[in-house]
């Protein structure tokens, strides 16, 4: 957190001996500041349910402050030392005092894992596992809840922000965390905008992605076959649903010899530009088609996920990134909105989305690529979506799964000409 960042409280300083409630939640970075810095000066913080209490003092001679717990506690080491003397009915030391450490859940976990390693490697087998489970628990569960309490209210407020940003005409795109130069095979010097960057998650945009005349042929190729959107059911059916608003038709290039196709090169395009910045190895045999979709006044996508979003294992087959290309931007309205990301961006014509959410791990994103087509309010959207899938394949081709991989039922594909 940058000083630009900081809240400063809008009551008078805090003063010795005053208790001053703080609400927050597991996440929030403070900033403490100690006024004057004067060594022995310190303050008290109760935070948890667990009243887990730290001193914040200051130390003069490397001109820091530093955090400790408020209470001396039993460590590692006297856990294993007492547990190996007890073994050998050997009388017990005296417990040794925790040294300090960062307010952190996530470096409590890992130094407590560091620890444990140590002073439980000379054990074996299931002792060796007892030890470490022993020593770990309480901090995995603290963790596990911080993540859920976290979750929560993320998800709580996903809704309002996107309700908020979609009726803000003159909210403007959402500035990148950075950005870098690159060149496709046949265009050179993107500029690529990175928006997100998480291990399971990234969103990035990319302006002059999409040419004139790519989307000339996409919009006249869809106009005519233009039908109510669907969405994925739970057989892997395409089912017409009110949460989807808009129209769309499919652009089969595999249906012939993709490499005639004048829209072959945008294809292979995306897949380059989503190989290299995610490291995938995608190829385009066995891949979806372009979907090309409308949106008329009212029309809108409610917050959803392209594949699994639940941090789950990736499923062979199943889709891991999304590109949006954006042919027509709607006079008023039509925004693409990251609800549990607090990413928004305004659509321009020949610019392109993309988003991925598998890690190297093999693990989906939990839920920070969920997204939104914002209500059109004024003129018309053009969009073509690309999903792409890992694990597809000419004897494997996308339509035999669902969005998250699963094989879509047989009595389904038996009866159904396309999916």
């Amino acid at each position: 957190m940058n000083s630009e960042q900081a809240l400063v409280p809008m009551g008078p300083p805090i003063r010795h001996t005053d208790t001053y409630p703080l609400h927050s939640y597991h996440g929030h970075q403070f900033i403490f500041r100690l006024s004057p810095h004067v060594a022995g000066v310190e303050a008290r913080f109760r935070k948890g349910k667990d009243a887990e209490e730290l001193i914040i003092t200051y130390d003069a001679r490397r001109k820091i402050l530093s955090a400790h717990p408020a209470k001396t506690i039993t460590n590692i080491r006297n856990k294993i030392k007492l547990m190996q003397e007890k073994a050998a009915n050997l009388p017990s030391t005296k417990a040794v005092t925790q040294q300090p450490r960062q307010i952190n859940a996530t470096s409590d976990v890992m130094q407590t894992v560091r620890d444990a390693t140590a002073f439980c490697q000379n054990l074996r087998g299931k002792e060796f596992s007892l030890c470490m489970a022993s020593n770990i628990i309480d901090d995995i569960n603290k963790l596990t809840e911080a993540k859920t309490q976290l979750t929560q209210f993320r998800n709580n407020m996903s809704w309002r922000l996107r309700n908020y940003t979609c009726a803000d005409d003159n909210m403007p795109s959402s500035d990148p965390i950075y950005s870098y130069t690159t060149s496709m095979a046949d265009i050179k010097d993107l500029t690529v905008d990175v928006l997100l960057n998480k291990t399971h998650s990234k969103i990035w945009k990319v302006d002059n992605f999409v040419t004139d005349a790519e989307c000339d042929i996409l919009m006249k190729h869809g106009k005519p076959l233009l039908r109510r959107a669907t969405v994925a059911g739970e057989d892997g059916s395409s089912v017409v649903s009110e949460n989807r608003k808009a129209n769309q038709a499919a652009y089969n290039m595999h249906k012939q010899n993709p490499h005639s196709d004048p829209l072959w090169g945008l294809f292979q395009r995306v897949l380059e530009m989503t190989n290299h910045h995610t490291g995938y190895d995608l190829k385009p045999p066995g891949q979806e088609d372009f979907t090309i979709i409308q949106y008329n006044p009212d029309d809108q996508y409610t917050p959803h996920c392209d594949g699994s979003c639940d941090n789950s294992q990736h499923i062979s087959t199943g889709r891991v990134a999304t590109a949006v290309l954006y042919c027509q931007a709607a006079n008023r309205g039509g925004a693409t909105s990251f609800t549990k990301s607090d990413i928004f961006v305004v659509p321009k014509r020949g610019s392109a989305t993309f988003f991925s959410y598998k890690g190297a791990d093999g693990r989906m994103d939990d839920g920070y690529t969920e997204h939104s087509g914002c209500p059109v309010l004024e003129g018309e959207k053009w969009i073509t979506t690309v999903w792409m899938r890992e694990g597809v394949s000419e004897s494997q081709p996308w339509h035999l799964s669902d969005p998250t991989g699963i094989r879509i039922m047989d009595e389904y594909l038996n009866n159904s000409e396309e999916y």
